[in-house]
């Protein structure tokens, strides 16, 4: 088990390494319409808020149904 976790950061070092040379060559991100942003965080926090209201629905109806 020491030898894996000794191992580790040379891994890391070489995988940082790694990284760096490949990210100067790669080319820029391409950027997305705001539209798409502002619609993903609506539905992301709609569908977290829609979970939430299900488990009270749930939690309320068990209590009534006993």
């Amino acid at each position: 088990m020491n030898r894996f976790l000794l191992a580790l950061p040379l891994l890391m070092t070489a995988c940082l390494a790694h990284a760096l040379d490949e990210g100067a060559a790669a080319a820029p991100a391409e950027t997305v319409s705001m539209v798409y942003v502002i619609l993903f965080i609506v539905l992301f926090f709609g569908m977290i808020a829609g979970f939430f209201v299900y488990l009270w629905w749930q939690e309320r109806n068990r209590g009534t149904s006993e």
